[in-house]
């Protein structure tokens, strides 16, 4: 099966190893309790208001963690356009630690955080952010 459109391979060049330790780090960081930040509304929503060409048009903080953003662009996008505008929106409030995958569509989940030893010197700490695209 094809990769994309003009795929004549079918393969890729080598698997993914070399980014496991950071993966690694991530999830064992995911895991331990309190790891999530408290307040979004203040940490977050804020930067995600101030990006230009979308529109917040609601917030809420679910019971396991997640704080899930419902958001239009000012433009309509579709496609890939959309996904790479959503990770533009997202990068707001992207720290060093930062995963995007669209989980159905017009949905992006994301965890963002920052590791032990990770600059500015924050301690470890992470947010949980399902962005909801609407038209």
């Amino acid at each position: 099966m094809r990769r994309w459109d003009d795929d004549e391979r079918f393969t890729g060049l080598c698997d993914a190893a070399a980014m496991l330790p950071a993966v690694r780090q991530l999830d064992a960081a995911m895991r331990v309790d309190g790891w999530v930040t408290e307040d979004p509304d203040a940490h977050l929503l804020p930067h995600l208001r101030a990006v230009p060409g979308w529109e917040v048009l609601g917030e809420r903080l679910l019971d396991d963690g997640v704080y899930e953003v419902v958001a239009r662009p000012v433009e309509p996008l579709a496609g890939i356009d959309a996904h790479r505008a959503a990770i533009r929106l997202l990068s707001a409030i992207a720290e060093p630690s930062f995963l995007v995958r669209q989980s159905a569509e017009n949905v992006f989940d994301c965890v963002t955080g920052v590791m032990p030893g990770d600059p500015p010197g924050f301690a470890s700490h992470g947010h949980l952010v399902r962005l909801v695209v609407t038209q």
